[in-house]
Parts: C-alpha cells; structure tokens; sequence
C-alpha cells in the first residue's frame, strides 16, 4: 500500500509542478496532510451483522510527513463507540479499526458518524466527517428498495431483488420495446434513472428527464448497481456456450473494461449490438473484461478467431461507422455488420423559408439535444427548406414520405404560411417534425391564471428568436411559458438561472409590472429576462 501512495504523491507533484521552470522544491513536497479513503464511505450502508472494520488511508508531503491519525464512530445520538489515536509515518499510512475491537457485527440499525483527523509533523491537521447506516438490507446498497417502471407495467411499480453489492435483480420482465425506468419509490417521490442514450449505463433523471427506450423484447433479466449505475439486460433463457460472457478489448477502451460486453443470443451465439469502429483499429475477443481466461484473436487473418491468436487489426475496407459483431465460441467465426455512419455534431437549416434563403453558407445552425437528435425554433416564411449536415449541398436531408427524412436529392419541406415554427429532426429513426408555436405565459402569477394564457409577441422577422409582451401586471406566484395553449410544449426554469428547460420548474415573480422576454436560440440557448 505504501508503495502505490508514494507513487501517488510523486505523480501529484509531477501534475502540478513538472512544468515550472522556477520551482520551489521545498513547497513542492510541503503538503498539508491528506485523508485520501474512508471505508464506510459518506452515505453508504454497511450491512448488519457484517460490520467488519473501519479503513482510513492517509497521505502527505515529504518535508512535513504524517505524524498521527485519529477514527473516532459515533451513534446517532453523538455518543462515542470507539475512538482510536495512533502514531503515522512518512508519506503514506493508513489506520484499521477491527469490528471486533468495537463490537461492529453487533451495532443495531440506524445512523452513525465518521470523524477522522490526520496530523503532520508541522501540527498541520485535517479533519473529515460524514454519516453512514448499518442497514436490514443482504448487501451494501445505496437504496433500500428499488423498482422498474414502464409502459410494459403501466408506469407502476416491480420491485427488484438485492443480489449482490449495490446490485439489484428482477428476472423474466417483458419490456415489449417500449420506455422504461429504475426509481427508488413506489411513486416517483425521490429519485429515478434512465438510459437516453442505450449506453448499458443510467443517468439520473429525476424530476422527468428522458426514459430508457432501448427496444428490448422478449423475457429478460434486468440487473442494476446503484453505485456504479450500469445496466444488463440479458435474455431469461440459458444458452449453451464455451465462454461464460464475452468482451471486445482493444486500442478504443485500452484493452480494459466492461463497456463493450456481448449479449448470448442463441447456443453458442453472442453479439455485441452496436460499436463505433473503423480502419486500423486493434482488438481481441475475451472471457473477461481483463484477459482473464480464454481471449481470441486471428493469425491469418480469416474471420475465424484463434485461441490466444494474434490481434486482429481492422483493414481499409472498414470505414468509420457504427457495426454488430456476432461471434460463434463453438466455430469461432465472426461478423460484422455495417449498421450506419456517425451522426453529425452540427446540423444546418437552409432554403426559401428561413433566413439563409438558399445559400448553403449562411444556414441556420440546429440545436443538439441528443446524440443524432436536433432541433431549431425559428420564424419561417412561407416557402422550402432542407437540412445540412455541413454548410455545403452535400449530403443535404429533404423529405421523403410524409414525416419522413431522408438523404441525398429529396423533396424539400414545404412551409405553408408565415410563422414561428419548431423543427426537430431526428436521424436515429429517420424522422421529422415540423410545429408552428405561438408563446404565451400561464401561471398563478400571471393575468389569466393557470387557466387562461397570456399571449406574448413575435416581430414576424426572419432571425428574430424572441417572443415579448410588454408591461404585463404581475402578482407574487408562480409562472411557466407555453406555447399552443397546452403543455405539450412548455418551459420552466429548474435552477432559477434564467435558462429554460422542456417541463421545467414554475418560476417564482413578485408582484409588479414587467416587460418578459422568450429567446429560443438554437446556438446560445432557451433562456427569458423579466425587467
């Protein structure tokens, strides 16, 4: 252990220091002493009867080394169960209280408190504090229960099983495709997660933030960590197979991780459903996420992997793309299937209608609001447009059947009538949607209520992303801006910053009389000022 912190604070100081051509060696190495790990750490839960130690782990510098660490565990009363002092040494040390000493397995359930301080030979002293629970629950976990909710249960709640630490497990769910969630309560009052992005890890999305909508169908089993917030979803069946799980290991996850783990599918049969690859790429197929036993590569190469073979490097006739892999551990063969090129960063708004008329140079720029998913509130006039990837005619997206976006010499959008109008273009299903919106504020706060809108104003000028309404009489309250006279479309603001967010919270006004702004920028953002 000593050794890894010594290497620790010398790489500390080669981070901050290397590159100062005056450095002062004395303060370099002259730290005021480090608490780097707790075990129990802050808001985690030990489980009952399985308390066995608390772990401090201290580190300092080489001209003030560590002089005396102190673990003091507290109940929820305050009260002391244990305080342990002890003499440190050089740089790195650490202190170990044995449950044993404290009677840790016998502790009752609830809250307790960690205090631990570290003193230097300077007399240079740190402190930290946090609280943690010794919980009912099999595991350490960072929930006491956890549900899945989806439109497969009506939004209601499953609840899962701790199996493991931090893991939890429900088996032979049917998702039939369709958005689902991980929540902590039966009723959506604390927090909840979602995977937008199909990724196999959650984000936190409590308060309405975006579902997991990953198409999975059929019986399946569903493990969650709450610590480390990845995800399988695995079919219930059992399959038969020479490996025991599968990983693509190479130059793009430095031959380490769990990221791109394959799903059985059949006897013998896995597939890893989607990655970005392309020429010159170096992998191998592996039983662990870190070559623990069998790997494969190919000698030849030939499609057919070899057992401990050589790494497989990808030839020119591979672009940079998203793939499937497939992969039989009983022949060994292996597949790649092109499944689409990479969505572009930018996207690009051009034609009769909009500001740029038809010059692809001077094209409006979408807003990015996920991976492969844009869109833009702008005033059109009526008339066409088409959507760019690149401010060039090049691979233009027009109109194919109705909804329906499609690349490369289609038809263009027509626009009907002058407007402000919302357009979301959505190239992972090959869509498009085309809304005219007009803004309004709705809100206890506000004249009409929650029932009735408050219209605002648009100039009718090309570029202008503004809405207004102008000395409006305001009570103390609560307010939110709409668009069409119902929620479909709505903003709030969640951190009171100015910056508006679809479903956000009410606005707090006091009373008076303002002028209120909406700006729908697509490159600066959705923000209002009320003055």
């Amino acid at each position: 252990m000593k050794i890894i912190y010594n290497i620790f604070m010398v790489l500390s100081v080669i981070t901050f220091f290397g590159c100062e051509d005056d450095l002062d060696q004395l303060a370099a190495t002259d730290f005021e002493p480090g608490i780097l790990k707790i075990t129990p750490g802050e808001n985690s839960r030990v489980v009952q009867g399985k308390f066995e130690s608390i772990n401090a782990y201290f580190v300092d510098g080489t001209v003030s080394p560590l002089a005396e660490g102190t673990i003091v565990l507290l109940d929820e009363s305050g009260a002391v169960i244990t305080e342990v002092k002890e003499t440190l040494t050089g740089t790195a040390d650490s202190i170990v209280v044995e449950g044993s000493t404290f009677g840790g397995n016998d502790l009752a359930l609830g809250a307790y408190t960690l205090k631990v301080s570290a003193t230097d030979t300077k007399g240079q002293t740190v402190t930290k504090e946090h609280t943690f629970e010794i919980s009912s629950l099999p595991f350490p976990a960072n929930n006491n229960v956890m549900y899945i909710a989806g439109e497969f249960n009506g939004w209601g709640f499953d609840q899962m099983e701790l199996v493991d630490e931090y893991t939890w497990e429900i088996k032979e769910v049917d998702l039939k495709a369709g958005p689902w969630k991980f929540k902590n309560t039966t009723d959506w009052t604390d927090k909840d997660w979602g995977d937008p992005g199909c990724d196999g890890e959650m984000e936190e999305t409590t308060g309405g933030g975006p579902n997991t909508s990953c198409g999975f169908t059929g019986l399946v089993n569903i493990r969650f960590n709450d610590e480390t917030l990845k995800y399988t979803v695995v079919p219930s069946v059992s399959f038969e197979g020479n490996v025991t799980a599968l990983y693509l290991l190479g130059n793009f996850n430095q031959f380490e991780g769990e990221e791109y783990e394959f799903t059985q599918t059949a006897n013998n049969m896995w597939e890893l459903a989607e990655i970005r690859l392309k020429e010159g790429d170096i992998f191998k197929f592996s039983e662990s996420p870190s070559f623990a036993g069998k790997n494969y590569g190919d000698n030849e190469p030939d499609s057919i992997a070899d057992l401990f073979g050589s790494n497989i490097v990808l030839s020119v006739d591979y672009a940079d793309a998203f793939y499937k892999i497939t992969f039989n551990d009983e022949s060994l063969e292996y597949h790649f299937e092109l499944l689409r090129y990479p969505y572009p960063d930018n996207f690009y708004l051009v034609g009769t209608a909009t500001l740029a008329g038809d010059d692809p140079s001077k094209s409006i720029s979408f807003k990015k609001t996920e991976e492969g998913i844009f869109e833009i509130f702008t005033y059109l006039v009526a008339g066409e447009f088409k959507m760019l990837e690149v401010q060039d005619w090049a691979g233009d997206w027009g109109k194919g059947a109705e909804g329906e976006l499609v690349q490369d010499g289609e038809s263009n959008i027509a626009v009907a009538s002058d407007g402000f109008y919302r357009i979301k273009a959505d190239l992972v299903n090959k869509t498009y949607e085309v809304i005219e919106t007009n803004w309004a504020i709705v809100g206890d706060a506000t004249p009409g209520g929650w029932g009735t809108d408050t219209d605002m104003v648009h100039s009718g000028n090309l570029g202008d992303y503004s809405w207004t309404i102008s000395n409006v009489t305001l009570t103390t309250g609560e307010m939110k801006f709409r668009a069409n006279d119902g929620w479909d479309i709505n903003m709030g603001d969640n951190d009171a910053d100015g910056t508006l967010e679809y479903g956000g919270s009410n606005i707090n006004v006091t009373s008076g009389t303002y002028t209120i702004t909406l700006t729908l920028d697509p490159v600066n953002g959705y923000s209002y000022t009320i003055n």
